[in-house]
Protein backbone atom coordinates (compact mmCIF):
# COMPACT_ATOMS: atom_id res chain seq x y z
CA UNK A 1 0.00 0.00 0.00
CA UNK A 2 1.56 3.29 -1.12
CA UNK A 3 0.55 6.94 -1.29
CA UNK A 4 2.03 8.16 -4.61
CA UNK A 5 2.05 11.88 -3.81
CA UNK A 6 5.66 11.87 -2.56
CA UNK A 7 7.09 10.53 -5.87
CA UNK A 8 7.73 12.31 -9.19
CA UNK A 9 4.77 11.72 -11.50
CA UNK A 10 6.57 9.52 -14.05
CA UNK A 11 8.23 7.48 -11.31
CA UNK A 12 4.91 6.96 -9.56
CA UNK A 13 3.15 5.92 -12.79
CA UNK A 14 5.88 3.51 -13.87
CA UNK A 15 6.09 1.97 -10.39
CA UNK A 16 2.37 1.25 -10.45
CA UNK A 17 2.10 0.48 -14.17
CA UNK A 18 4.61 -2.39 -14.17
CA UNK A 19 2.73 -4.67 -11.75
CA UNK A 20 -0.62 -3.45 -13.13
CA UNK A 21 0.31 -4.44 -16.69
CA UNK A 22 1.51 -7.83 -15.47
CA UNK A 23 -1.75 -8.25 -13.56
CA UNK A 24 -3.86 -7.47 -16.61
CA UNK A 25 -1.72 -9.79 -18.69
CA UNK A 26 -2.39 -12.53 -16.19
CA UNK A 27 -6.11 -11.77 -16.31
CA UNK A 28 -5.87 -11.89 -20.07
CA UNK A 29 -4.22 -15.30 -19.80
CA UNK A 30 -7.75 -16.58 -19.13
CA UNK A 31 -8.61 -15.45 -22.64
CA UNK A 32 -5.37 -16.82 -24.07
CA UNK A 33 -6.08 -20.19 -22.46
CA UNK A 34 -9.58 -20.17 -23.93
CA UNK A 35 -8.24 -19.23 -27.36
CA UNK A 36 -5.53 -21.91 -27.22
CA UNK A 37 -7.58 -24.83 -25.95
CA UNK A 38 -10.85 -24.03 -27.74
CA UNK A 39 -8.94 -23.37 -30.98
CA UNK A 40 -7.65 -26.93 -30.73
CA UNK A 41 -11.00 -28.33 -29.71
CA UNK A 42 -12.36 -27.50 -33.16
CA UNK A 43 -13.58 -24.70 -35.39
CA UNK A 44 -17.06 -24.73 -33.82
CA UNK A 45 -15.63 -24.03 -30.35
CA UNK A 46 -13.32 -21.37 -31.76
CA UNK A 47 -16.18 -19.65 -33.57
CA UNK A 48 -18.34 -19.87 -30.44
CA UNK A 49 -15.58 -18.03 -28.57
CA UNK A 50 -15.86 -15.15 -31.02
CA UNK A 51 -19.51 -14.75 -29.99
CA UNK A 52 -19.53 -15.36 -26.25
CA UNK A 53 -16.55 -13.06 -25.64
CA UNK A 54 -18.61 -10.09 -26.89
CA UNK A 55 -21.41 -10.96 -24.46
CA UNK A 56 -18.86 -11.13 -21.63
CA UNK A 57 -17.45 -7.73 -22.62
CA UNK A 58 -20.97 -6.34 -22.30
CA UNK A 59 -21.21 -7.86 -18.82
CA UNK A 60 -17.85 -6.37 -17.95
CA UNK A 61 -19.31 -2.98 -18.86
CA UNK A 62 -21.80 -3.37 -16.01
CA UNK A 63 -19.09 -4.61 -13.66
CA UNK A 64 -16.84 -1.73 -14.66
CA UNK A 65 -19.59 0.76 -13.78
CA UNK A 66 -19.35 -0.21 -10.13
CA UNK A 67 -15.64 -1.09 -10.08
CA UNK A 68 -14.37 2.16 -11.63
CA UNK A 69 -16.64 4.35 -9.54
CA UNK A 70 -15.67 2.48 -6.39
CA UNK A 71 -11.97 2.57 -7.29
CA UNK A 72 -12.03 6.33 -7.81
CA UNK A 73 -13.74 7.00 -4.46
CA UNK A 74 -11.53 4.53 -2.57
CA UNK A 75 -8.40 6.11 -4.07
CA UNK A 76 -9.46 9.67 -3.28
CA UNK A 77 -10.36 8.75 0.29
CA UNK A 78 -7.08 6.91 0.68
CA UNK A 79 -5.19 9.94 -0.66
CA UNK A 80 -7.05 12.04 1.92
CA UNK A 81 -6.11 9.64 4.75
CA UNK A 82 -9.68 8.34 5.24
CA UNK A 83 -9.01 4.59 5.75
CA UNK A 84 -12.38 3.75 7.29
CA UNK A 85 -14.19 5.66 4.55
CA UNK A 86 -12.25 3.73 1.90
CA UNK A 87 -13.42 0.40 3.32
CA UNK A 88 -17.02 1.58 3.48
CA UNK A 89 -16.87 2.78 -0.13
CA UNK A 90 -15.70 -0.67 -1.25
CA UNK A 91 -18.51 -2.39 0.69
CA UNK A 92 -21.10 -0.03 -0.78
CA UNK A 93 -19.75 -0.64 -4.28
CA UNK A 94 -20.05 -4.40 -3.86
CA UNK A 95 -23.58 -4.04 -2.56
CA UNK A 96 -24.57 -2.03 -5.62
CA UNK A 97 -22.98 -4.66 -7.85
CA UNK A 98 -25.19 -7.40 -6.41
CA UNK A 99 -28.35 -5.34 -6.93
CA UNK A 100 -27.50 -4.54 -10.54
CA UNK A 101 -25.86 -7.70 -11.84
CA UNK A 102 -27.92 -10.58 -10.45
CA UNK A 103 -31.14 -9.59 -12.29
CA UNK A 104 -29.07 -9.04 -15.43
CA UNK A 105 -27.53 -12.51 -15.23
CA UNK A 106 -30.96 -14.14 -14.85
CA UNK A 107 -32.19 -12.41 -18.00
CA UNK A 108 -29.07 -13.38 -19.94
CA UNK A 109 -29.37 -16.99 -18.83
CA UNK A 110 -32.89 -17.14 -20.26
CA UNK A 111 -32.25 -15.27 -23.50
CA UNK A 112 -28.65 -16.32 -24.25
CA UNK A 113 -29.51 -18.26 -27.47
CA UNK A 114 -31.61 -15.36 -28.77
CA UNK A 115 -28.82 -12.86 -28.09
CA UNK A 116 -26.28 -15.05 -29.89
CA UNK A 117 -28.54 -15.61 -32.90
CA UNK A 118 -29.16 -11.86 -33.10
CA UNK A 119 -25.37 -11.44 -33.37
CA UNK A 120 -25.32 -13.74 -36.42
CA UNK A 121 -24.56 -17.08 -34.78
CA UNK A 122 -25.97 -20.20 -36.39
CA UNK A 123 -26.40 -23.89 -35.55
CA UNK A 124 -23.79 -25.56 -33.34
CA UNK A 125 -21.92 -22.29 -32.82
CA UNK A 126 -24.93 -20.89 -30.92
CA UNK A 127 -25.33 -24.13 -28.96
CA UNK A 128 -21.69 -24.12 -27.83
CA UNK A 129 -21.63 -20.41 -27.00
CA UNK A 130 -24.81 -20.81 -24.94
CA UNK A 131 -23.29 -23.71 -23.00
CA UNK A 132 -20.25 -21.59 -22.16
CA UNK A 133 -22.25 -18.58 -21.01
CA UNK A 134 -24.74 -20.53 -18.90
CA UNK A 135 -21.93 -22.41 -17.19
CA UNK A 136 -19.94 -19.26 -16.50
CA UNK A 137 -23.04 -17.46 -15.18
CA UNK A 138 -23.02 -19.90 -12.26
CA UNK A 139 -19.86 -18.11 -11.10
CA UNK A 140 -21.12 -14.60 -11.82
CA UNK A 141 -21.01 -13.26 -8.22
CA UNK A 142 -17.32 -14.19 -8.14
CA UNK A 143 -16.68 -12.69 -11.57
CA UNK A 144 -17.73 -9.24 -10.34
CA UNK A 145 -16.20 -9.54 -6.86
CA UNK A 146 -12.73 -10.33 -8.18
CA UNK A 147 -12.25 -7.15 -10.27
CA UNK A 148 -13.73 -5.05 -7.44
CA UNK A 149 -11.04 -6.39 -5.11
CA UNK A 150 -8.28 -5.86 -7.68
CA UNK A 151 -9.35 -2.27 -8.27
CA UNK A 152 -9.44 -1.65 -4.51
CA UNK A 153 -5.84 -2.80 -4.13
CA UNK A 154 -4.79 -0.60 -7.05
CA UNK A 155 -6.70 2.36 -5.59
CA UNK A 156 -4.53 2.11 -2.48
CA UNK A 157 -1.33 2.10 -4.52
CA UNK A 158 -0.82 -1.69 -4.32
CA UNK A 159 -0.54 -3.15 -7.81
CA UNK A 160 1.74 -6.02 -6.71
CA UNK A 161 -0.90 -7.98 -4.75
CA UNK A 162 -3.31 -8.37 -7.71
CA UNK A 163 -0.33 -9.59 -9.74
CA UNK A 164 0.57 -12.26 -7.19
CA UNK A 165 -3.01 -13.45 -6.96
CA UNK A 166 -3.19 -13.37 -10.76
CA UNK A 167 -0.27 -15.81 -10.94
CA UNK A 168 -2.20 -18.23 -8.75
CA UNK A 169 -5.38 -17.80 -10.78
CA UNK A 170 -3.70 -18.39 -14.13
CA UNK A 171 -1.96 -21.52 -12.85
CA UNK A 172 -5.27 -22.92 -11.60
CA UNK A 173 -6.95 -21.93 -14.87
CA UNK A 174 -4.26 -23.59 -16.98
CA UNK A 175 -4.36 -26.84 -15.01
CA UNK A 176 -8.15 -27.02 -15.16
CA UNK A 177 -8.22 -26.22 -18.90
CA UNK A 178 -5.72 -29.01 -19.45
CA UNK A 179 -7.85 -31.46 -17.47
CA UNK A 180 -11.29 -30.41 -18.69
CA UNK A 181 -11.38 -29.03 -22.27
CA UNK A 182 -9.77 -31.49 -24.73
CA UNK A 183 -10.14 -35.24 -25.05
CA UNK A 184 -6.42 -35.59 -24.37
CA UNK A 185 -3.36 -33.35 -24.14
CA UNK A 186 -0.11 -34.47 -25.76
CA UNK A 187 2.97 -33.05 -24.01
CA UNK A 188 5.96 -33.42 -26.33
CA UNK A 189 9.29 -31.69 -25.65
CA UNK A 190 12.44 -32.34 -27.68
CA UNK A 191 15.81 -30.75 -26.88
CA UNK A 192 18.86 -31.30 -29.07
CA UNK A 193 17.24 -34.22 -30.84
CA UNK A 194 16.50 -35.94 -27.53
CA UNK A 195 12.90 -36.43 -26.45
CA UNK A 196 12.66 -35.20 -22.86
CA UNK A 197 8.89 -35.40 -22.44
CA UNK A 198 6.37 -37.46 -24.38
CA UNK A 199 3.23 -37.79 -22.31
CA UNK A 200 -0.43 -38.10 -23.21
CA UNK A 201 -2.55 -36.58 -20.44
CA UNK A 202 -6.19 -37.74 -20.46
CA UNK A 203 -8.74 -34.93 -20.29
CA UNK A 204 -12.49 -34.76 -19.69
CA UNK A 205 -13.29 -33.46 -23.19
CA UNK A 206 -15.88 -30.96 -21.93
CA UNK A 207 -14.99 -28.30 -24.50
CA UNK A 208 -16.53 -24.88 -23.81
CA UNK A 209 -18.09 -26.08 -20.55
CA UNK A 210 -14.66 -27.09 -19.27
CA UNK A 211 -13.23 -23.68 -20.21
CA UNK A 212 -16.02 -21.90 -18.33
CA UNK A 213 -15.55 -24.05 -15.21
CA UNK A 214 -11.78 -23.40 -15.32
CA UNK A 215 -12.28 -19.63 -15.51
CA UNK A 216 -14.90 -19.49 -12.77
CA UNK A 217 -13.05 -21.75 -10.35
CA UNK A 218 -9.73 -19.95 -10.70
CA UNK A 219 -11.37 -16.60 -9.95
CA UNK A 220 -13.15 -18.05 -6.95
CA UNK A 221 -9.77 -18.98 -5.46
CA UNK A 222 -8.30 -15.49 -5.90
CA UNK A 223 -11.44 -13.72 -4.64
CA UNK A 224 -11.23 -15.59 -1.34
CA UNK A 225 -7.53 -14.72 -1.00
CA UNK A 226 -8.14 -11.05 -1.85
CA UNK A 227 -10.98 -10.64 0.65
CA UNK A 228 -8.84 -12.19 3.37
CA UNK A 229 -5.93 -9.83 2.70
CA UNK A 230 -8.08 -6.70 2.53
CA UNK A 231 -9.49 -7.49 5.96
CA UNK A 232 -6.43 -8.86 7.73
CA UNK A 233 -3.57 -6.80 6.32
CA UNK A 234 -5.23 -3.57 5.22
CA UNK A 235 -7.66 -3.53 8.13
CA UNK A 236 -10.74 -2.77 6.04
CA UNK A 237 -12.97 -4.15 8.79
CA UNK A 238 -16.02 -2.60 7.14
CA UNK A 239 -15.98 -5.55 4.71
CA UNK A 240 -16.80 -7.96 7.56
CA UNK A 241 -19.69 -5.89 8.89
CA UNK A 242 -23.11 -6.61 7.37
CA UNK A 243 -24.26 -3.05 8.06
CA UNK A 244 -21.58 -1.74 5.68
CA UNK A 245 -23.42 -3.29 2.74
CA UNK A 246 -26.77 -1.72 3.63
CA UNK A 247 -27.81 1.67 2.18
CA UNK A 248 -26.17 4.39 4.29
CA UNK A 249 -24.96 7.77 3.06
CA UNK A 250 -26.62 8.26 -0.30
CA UNK A 251 -23.76 10.49 -1.38
CA UNK A 252 -21.47 7.44 -1.50
CA UNK A 253 -23.71 5.52 -3.90
CA UNK A 254 -24.31 8.63 -5.99
CA UNK A 255 -20.58 9.33 -6.27
CA UNK A 256 -19.82 5.74 -7.28
CA UNK A 257 -22.48 5.89 -9.97
CA UNK A 258 -21.55 9.43 -11.06
CA UNK A 259 -18.03 8.32 -11.93
CA UNK A 260 -18.77 4.72 -12.85
CA UNK A 261 -21.86 4.92 -15.06
CA UNK A 262 -20.25 6.86 -17.93
CA UNK A 263 -17.20 4.56 -17.90
CA UNK A 264 -19.26 1.37 -17.72
CA UNK A 265 -21.75 2.62 -20.29
CA UNK A 266 -18.91 3.21 -22.74
CA UNK A 267 -17.71 -0.38 -22.33
CA UNK A 268 -21.23 -1.81 -22.56
CA UNK A 269 -21.96 0.23 -25.69
CA UNK A 270 -18.66 -1.01 -27.14
CA UNK A 271 -19.92 -4.57 -26.79
CA UNK A 272 -23.42 -3.70 -27.99
CA UNK A 273 -21.93 -2.13 -31.11
CA UNK A 274 -19.82 -5.26 -31.62
CA UNK A 275 -23.01 -7.35 -31.52
CA UNK A 276 -24.34 -5.41 -34.50
CA UNK A 277 -21.00 -5.54 -36.28
CA UNK A 278 -20.87 -9.32 -36.00
CA UNK A 279 -23.88 -9.36 -38.30
CA UNK A 280 -21.77 -7.63 -40.94
CA UNK A 281 -18.87 -10.01 -40.26
CA UNK A 282 -21.11 -13.03 -40.77
CA UNK A 283 -22.56 -11.65 -43.99
CA UNK A 284 -19.18 -10.99 -45.61
CA UNK A 285 -17.02 -13.65 -43.91
CA UNK A 286 -19.28 -16.47 -42.69
CA UNK A 287 -18.99 -18.22 -39.32
CA UNK A 288 -15.18 -18.42 -39.60
CA UNK A 289 -15.12 -14.63 -39.19
CA UNK A 290 -16.19 -15.10 -35.56
CA UNK A 291 -13.29 -17.44 -34.84
CA UNK A 292 -10.80 -15.14 -36.58
CA UNK A 293 -12.13 -12.09 -34.74
CA UNK A 294 -11.98 -13.97 -31.44
CA UNK A 295 -8.36 -14.98 -31.99
CA UNK A 296 -7.31 -11.56 -33.28
CA UNK A 297 -9.08 -9.59 -30.57
CA UNK A 298 -8.99 -11.92 -27.59
CA UNK A 299 -5.81 -13.82 -28.31
CA UNK A 300 -3.53 -11.13 -29.77
CA UNK A 301 -4.75 -7.54 -29.56
CA UNK A 302 -5.89 -7.95 -25.97
CA UNK A 303 -2.26 -8.43 -24.93
CA UNK A 304 -1.45 -4.84 -25.94
CA UNK A 305 -4.86 -3.69 -24.68
CA UNK A 306 -3.91 -4.92 -21.20
CA UNK A 307 -0.77 -2.79 -21.31
CA UNK A 308 -2.88 0.29 -21.95
CA UNK A 309 -5.17 -0.71 -19.08
CA UNK A 310 -2.15 -0.98 -16.78
CA UNK A 311 -0.91 2.49 -17.65
CA UNK A 312 -4.47 3.79 -17.33
CA UNK A 313 -4.91 2.35 -13.83
CA UNK A 314 -1.53 3.75 -12.76
CA UNK A 315 -2.30 7.19 -14.16
CA UNK A 316 -5.79 7.24 -12.66
CA UNK A 317 -4.44 6.22 -9.24
CA UNK A 318 -1.79 8.96 -9.25
CA UNK A 319 -4.40 11.53 -10.29
CA UNK A 320 -6.84 10.34 -7.60
CA UNK A 321 -4.22 10.48 -4.85
CA UNK A 322 -3.30 14.01 -5.95
CA UNK A 323 -6.94 15.13 -5.83
CA UNK A 324 -7.33 13.54 -2.40
CA UNK A 325 -4.30 15.50 -1.17
CA UNK A 326 -5.58 18.71 -2.75
CA UNK A 327 -2.79 18.95 -5.37
CA UNK A 328 -4.93 19.76 -8.42
CA UNK A 329 -2.01 20.76 -10.66
CA UNK A 330 -0.33 17.38 -10.11
CA UNK A 331 -3.59 15.65 -11.01
CA UNK A 332 -3.68 17.58 -14.31
CA UNK A 333 -0.08 16.80 -15.24
CA UNK A 334 -0.40 13.09 -14.46
CA UNK A 335 -2.68 12.54 -17.47
CA UNK A 336 -0.13 13.93 -19.94
CA UNK A 337 2.74 11.96 -18.44
CA UNK A 338 0.80 8.69 -18.40
CA UNK A 339 -0.56 9.12 -21.94
CA UNK A 340 2.89 9.81 -23.42
CA UNK A 341 4.41 6.81 -21.66
CA UNK A 342 1.59 4.52 -22.78
CA UNK A 343 1.67 5.74 -26.38
CA UNK A 344 5.42 5.06 -26.57
CA UNK A 345 4.85 1.44 -25.54
CA UNK A 346 2.01 1.03 -28.04
CA UNK A 347 4.33 2.00 -30.88
CA UNK A 348 6.23 -1.22 -30.18
CA UNK A 349 3.13 -3.44 -30.25
CA UNK A 350 1.94 -1.76 -33.46
CA UNK A 351 5.22 -2.68 -35.13
CA UNK A 352 4.88 -6.33 -34.06
CA UNK A 353 1.31 -6.47 -35.38
CA UNK A 354 2.47 -5.20 -38.78
CA UNK A 355 5.42 -7.57 -39.12
CA UNK A 356 4.12 -10.85 -37.65
CA UNK A 357 0.30 -11.08 -38.11
CA UNK A 358 0.19 -14.65 -39.48
CA UNK A 359 2.62 -15.95 -36.88
CA UNK A 360 0.63 -14.38 -34.04
CA UNK A 361 -2.66 -15.84 -35.32
CA UNK A 362 -1.02 -19.23 -35.80
CA UNK A 363 -0.31 -19.48 -32.09
CA UNK A 364 -3.98 -20.27 -31.46
CA UNK A 365 -5.18 -22.39 -34.36
CA UNK A 366 -3.98 -24.51 -37.28
CA UNK A 367 -7.05 -23.72 -39.41
CA UNK A 368 -5.63 -21.94 -42.49
CA UNK A 369 -8.86 -20.07 -43.28
CA UNK A 370 -9.17 -18.66 -39.78
CA UNK A 371 -5.46 -17.73 -39.67
CA UNK A 372 -5.77 -15.80 -42.94
CA UNK A 373 -8.74 -13.77 -41.72
CA UNK A 374 -7.22 -13.18 -38.27
CA UNK A 375 -3.97 -11.93 -39.84
CA UNK A 376 -5.85 -9.17 -41.71
CA UNK A 377 -7.45 -8.08 -38.43
CA UNK A 378 -4.14 -8.05 -36.52
CA UNK A 379 -2.20 -6.07 -39.12
CA UNK A 380 -5.00 -3.51 -39.47
CA UNK A 381 -5.29 -3.06 -35.70
CA UNK A 382 -1.68 -1.84 -35.64
CA UNK A 383 -3.13 1.53 -36.67
CA UNK A 384 -5.31 1.61 -33.52
CA UNK A 385 -2.65 1.20 -30.88
CA UNK A 386 -1.57 4.79 -30.24
CA UNK A 387 -5.08 6.34 -30.56
CA UNK A 388 -6.43 3.76 -28.10
CA UNK A 389 -3.64 4.58 -25.66
CA UNK A 390 -4.49 8.28 -25.77
CA UNK A 391 -8.22 7.63 -25.37
CA UNK A 392 -8.00 5.20 -22.49
CA UNK A 393 -5.19 6.71 -20.42
CA UNK A 394 -6.54 10.26 -20.56
CA UNK A 395 -10.00 8.86 -19.76
CA UNK A 396 -8.63 6.94 -16.77
CA UNK A 397 -6.80 10.05 -15.53
CA UNK A 398 -10.07 11.99 -15.60
CA UNK A 399 -12.05 9.13 -14.02
CA UNK A 400 -9.48 8.77 -11.24
CA UNK A 401 -9.80 12.48 -10.55
CA UNK A 402 -13.59 12.12 -10.39
CA UNK A 403 -14.68 13.11 -13.92
CA UNK A 404 -16.03 10.67 -16.52
CA UNK A 405 -19.29 11.99 -17.98
CA UNK A 406 -17.72 14.25 -20.63
CA UNK A 407 -15.46 11.41 -21.74
CA UNK A 408 -18.48 9.20 -22.32
CA UNK A 409 -20.00 11.87 -24.57
CA UNK A 410 -17.05 11.22 -26.88
CA UNK A 411 -16.48 7.47 -26.53
CA UNK A 412 -20.12 6.36 -26.80
CA UNK A 413 -20.85 8.13 -30.13
CA UNK A 414 -17.36 7.10 -31.26
CA UNK A 415 -18.28 3.46 -30.73
CA UNK A 416 -21.75 3.77 -32.27
CA UNK A 417 -20.38 5.27 -35.48
CA UNK A 418 -18.64 1.94 -36.13
CA UNK A 419 -21.93 0.38 -37.22
CA UNK A 420 -22.67 2.62 -40.24
CA UNK A 421 -18.97 2.76 -41.11
CA UNK A 422 -18.75 -1.03 -41.12
CA UNK A 423 -21.78 -1.35 -43.39
CA UNK A 424 -20.47 1.36 -45.69
CA UNK A 425 -16.91 0.04 -46.01
CA UNK A 426 -17.72 -3.68 -46.01
CA UNK A 427 -20.90 -3.75 -48.12
CA UNK A 428 -21.34 -0.50 -50.01
CA UNK A 429 -17.67 -0.26 -51.00
CA UNK A 430 -17.42 -4.09 -51.19
CA UNK A 431 -14.28 -4.21 -49.01
CA UNK A 432 -15.39 -7.31 -47.12
CA UNK A 433 -14.01 -7.98 -43.67
CA UNK A 434 -11.26 -5.43 -44.15
CA UNK A 435 -14.00 -2.82 -44.32
CA UNK A 436 -15.14 -3.87 -40.82
CA UNK A 437 -11.57 -3.58 -39.55
CA UNK A 438 -11.18 -0.12 -41.14
CA UNK A 439 -14.36 1.02 -39.39
CA UNK A 440 -12.79 0.07 -36.04
CA UNK A 441 -9.62 2.00 -36.89
CA UNK A 442 -11.54 5.10 -37.96
CA UNK A 443 -13.57 5.21 -34.75
CA UNK A 444 -10.45 4.62 -32.61
CA UNK A 445 -8.75 7.63 -34.19
CA UNK A 446 -11.83 9.82 -33.69
CA UNK A 447 -12.12 8.83 -30.02
CA UNK A 448 -8.41 9.25 -29.31
CA UNK A 449 -8.33 12.75 -30.78
CA UNK A 450 -11.61 13.71 -29.08
CA UNK A 451 -10.52 12.62 -25.58
CA UNK A 452 -7.13 14.36 -26.04
CA UNK A 453 -8.87 17.61 -26.97
CA UNK A 454 -11.22 17.30 -23.98
CA UNK A 455 -8.33 16.80 -21.56
CA UNK A 456 -6.36 19.75 -22.90
CA UNK A 457 -9.45 21.98 -22.80
CA UNK A 458 -9.81 21.51 -19.03
CA UNK A 459 -13.61 21.37 -19.26
CA UNK A 460 -13.63 18.17 -17.19
CA UNK A 461 -12.09 19.85 -14.14
CA UNK A 462 -15.39 21.09 -12.69
CA UNK A 463 -16.37 17.48 -11.94
CA UNK A 464 -12.91 16.87 -10.42
CA UNK A 465 -13.37 19.80 -8.03
CA UNK A 466 -16.85 18.52 -7.11
CA UNK A 467 -15.31 15.17 -6.14
CA UNK A 468 -12.74 16.97 -4.00
CA UNK A 469 -15.47 18.86 -2.13
CA UNK A 470 -17.23 15.55 -1.40
CA UNK A 471 -14.13 14.41 0.49
CA UNK A 472 -14.12 17.57 2.57
CA UNK A 473 -17.61 16.82 3.93
CA UNK A 474 -17.20 13.01 4.23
Amino acid sequence: MRDTNADPILTAILRLAGPAVLTFWLQNAYHLNDAFFLGRHGSVSANAMGLFMIVMIANFGFILTLARGTQSLVARRFGAGQREGAGLALAQGMSLAVKVLLPLVILEWIFAPDILRFMGGRGEVVVEATRYLRTLFLFMPILYAQPMFDFAFQAMGDTATPFRFGCIAVLVNLVLNTLLVLDEVHLHWVLGGVTLVDWVVPSAGLGVVGAAVATGTSRLVTSVLAFRKLVRRYKLEALTCAASYLPQDRRVAREILRVGVPTGASTFLYAAVAMFMTQVMEEVGGQDAFGAFGIGFRGVESVSFMMVLGFGVATGTVAAHAVGAGDIDRARRSGHVGALAGAAVMCVTATLFLIFPEQLAGLYTTDAAIIAIAATYISTMALCQVPQALEMIYADAMAGAGSSARTALITIPGNIVRIPLAWFFALTLDMGLRGVWYAIVASAVLKGVGVLVLYVSGKWEKAMLHGRRLLDVA
